[in-house]
Order: C-alpha cells, then sequence, then structure tokens
C-alpha cells in the first residue's frame, strides 16, 4: 500500500499521479470531508509568472492539465496584469519578464486599462501582463484529481485515519497534509517546517457589467493587493490586517474607486501553509519510506499537476518528468523567487 495523506488539492494530485502511472492499493486518508480543507477557500489563480526558473517550469508543465479541463473546472485564461505603482516595482518587473521571456513566456506590457477599464493609472509605471495565465474554480480542480484518481484505482477514505499498523506495514507514505503537516511529520519522526497563515477573501458586488469583460487576475506588485472576477463579483485579498476591510477599501478608492464598496459582501478565511523560503516542501525526508508534498505557501493548487505527476514518479523508482530536487524538504539553502514573499 502506498498511504497518502492528506485529501486536498496536492494529496489527491500525488494519489492522481500514482495512479496514472501503474501504482497499486493507493489509498488517501483525511481526517476531515472531501472539499472542506483550505483548497475550497482559495482564490483560484494560476500563472506562469514567476521570478524564478523552477517556478515557472512547474507551472509550464502544469498548464496543460488546466487547459485539457477547462471547462471542467472553469479555467478562464484571462492572463494575470501586475501593475507597477512606483519606478522601483517598474524596474523589478522589469528584471521578472526579461527572465520569464527568456523561458519562453510570451510576457506583453499593454496599457492597463485596456484590460482592466475601470482601473486609476495615473501614477502607474508600467505593467506585466502573461495570456497564459488564467483563473479557475479550486474546488473543481480537486474534485477533478480525485474523479479521475478513483478511477485509475486509487482509493480515498475521507474522515478516517491510517491506523498505525496500515502506516508501519506502507511501502510508502506521503505527508499531504497541508497545514497540518507539521504534526504529522513529527507523529512519523520527520521534521516538516510548515506553520500556517491566515488568509482571508473579500466578496465585493454584485457588478452587472463584469460580465461584459475578461478581467485577469490584477495585482498592483508593490503592495501585494489583487482581485479577480468570479460569479459577477470582485474577490480581494492583500497584505496586513486580513480580518479588516478598511485598509482594502481604501486601496480600491485609490486603484479601482468605481468598487470601492462601503462594505464587502461577505468573507472567508482560510490558510496558506509557510515554510521559512516560501517554497514548498516536495520529496524523500529523513526517513525512508516517507515522503512529504507540503508547505506550497499559496501556490498548492496551480503547482499540483506538475508537483503530482513529478513526485509520484520518484516513489514508483521512475525518472520524473521535472526534477524537483530544489524543493527536498532536506534542503539547507534557501531557495529565492521574489515573486513568492
Amino acid at each position: 500500500m502506498i498511504a497518502v495523506l492528506g485529501g486536498g488539492v496536492v494529496g489527491s494530485a500525488v494519489a492522481w499521479g500514482l495512479a496514472q502511472r501503474g501504482g497499486r492499493d493507493v489509498i488517501v486518508f483525511d481526517l476531515l470531508p472531501s472539499g472542506s480543507g483550505s483548497t475550497a477557500r482559495a482564490m483560484g489563480g494560476f500563472r506562469t509568472q514567476h521570478g524564478s526558473e523552477l517556478n515557472v517550469r512547474l507551472s509550464l508543465a502544469s498548464r496543460p492539465w488546466f487547459a485539457a479541463r477547462a471547462e471542467r473546472i472553469r479555467f478562464q485564461p484571462h492572463g494575470y496584469l501586475y501593475l507597477a505603482e512606483s519606478l522601483e516595482v517598474a524596474a523589478e518587473l522589469a528584471r521578472r519578464a526579461e527572465l520569464q521571456a527568456a523561458l519562453g513566456l510570451p510576457i506583453e506590457h499593454p496599457d492597463p486599462r485596456s484590460l482592466v477599464p475601470f482601473l486609476q493609472t495615473g501614477d502607474l509605471h508600467g505593467a506585466n501582463y502573461c495570456a497564459l495565465d488564467g483563473l479557475y474554480i479550486p474546488p473543481l480542480v480537486q474534485r477533478a484529481f480525485v474523479e479521475e484518481a478513483t478511477t485509475a484505482g486509487a482509493s480515498f477514505r475521507y474522515g478516517a485515519e491510517a491506523t498505525r499498523a496500515e502506516l508501519d506495514s506502507a511501502e510508502a507514505v506521503v505527508v499531504c497534509a497541508g497545514i497540518w503537516s507539521r504534526r504529522v511529520g513529527e507523529e512519523l519522526g520527520v521534521r516538516l517546517g510548515v506553520t500556517p497563515l491566515e488568509r482571508v477573501v473579500w466578496r465585493i458586488g454584485p457588478f452587472a457589467w463584469l460580465d461584459d469583460l475578461r478581467l485577469p487576475m490584477t495585482l498592483e506588485a508593490g503592495t501585494g493587493y489583487h482581485f479577480r472576477e468570479r460569479d459577477g463579483f470582485l474577490t480581494v485579498m492583500g497584505p496586513g490586517e486580513q480580518r479588516v476591510w478598511d485598509h482594502y477599501r481604501e486601496w480600491l478608492e485609490r486603484r479601482a474607486p468605481e468598487v470601492a464598496v462601503e462594505r464587502p459582501e461577505s468573507s472567508w478565511n482560510g490558510y496558506y501553509e509557510m515554510t521559512a523560503d516560501h517554497h514548498a516542501l516536495v520529496g524523500a525526508t529523513e526517513r525512508p519510506g516517507v515522503w512529504a508534498a507540503c508547505g506550497f505557501s499559496g501556490h498548492g493548487v496551480m503547482q499540483s499537476p506538475a508537483v503530482g505527476d513529478s513526485l509520484a514518479a520518484m516513489i514508483l523508482g521512475e525518472t520524473p518528468p521535472l526534477d524537483l530536487a530544489p524543493l527536498s524538504p532536506l534542503r539547507t539553502e534557501p531557495l529565492h523567487d521574489p515573486t513568492q514573499l
């Protein structure tokens, strides 16, 4: 048996990868009901515009999975639009664009109002845009992995915990427990430096006129405030005090006053599973037979197809499509990507 501990999107993707590659007796254990973890609370963005070769390649390898299931997961290739609100940020976006273009991304520098007509752009110093990027509905991504993995022979035991006897007899155990990965790792005798970070998504609207637009995920690159369209509403995230709406409204009053409502329609909170360098822990741990895929720091859904398939190959003793060695849970040197912060 191969035991996958955690049935969120990453655990489901690992089970999918294992089953697709012929892994036998793949069982996913999760104490929570299906779709009740952080995946269901994610904002739902897919981007290739990362700041390191590794992360760009992970996204490029994952994108065909999203594109092939576009209708099923409501994948919309509307792009990501990064706004430079200062000369310093403009220089950083230029550095990113040079790297990204060298890796094959079709980076453009449009007038932001051509994509988001209600933006205030008088103080901006440029923008980066990539049409490979897009939006999706996170729970539908998880559901697709579960359904395909089940069809290929994996089984999912939601509301159930693996017994000690099952873990001791397993050929491999994979920790995909999200914000609980540190504790699960400790129970298995491995160290996984994962800590939870609360993030709140604010929902404003509805705005009927959004239906006529193909809005990209829109981010102010220096501050980190961003929004996307979803079902006629805008969902907004950003830095600072997560449960206080006022500073989000103040940002919208400056950047997009047409949608700067006094109070949001609703909000929900979830958690990023953070690591010290904001990169995932993927690969073999210090205990033989125990593997990890956790600590994605907000990027688990978008990287899940490539990670699930490549880690599955590693567990089965095959050559992975992507070299995930830099993400080793045993790494001693931190990874760096300015877009992860």
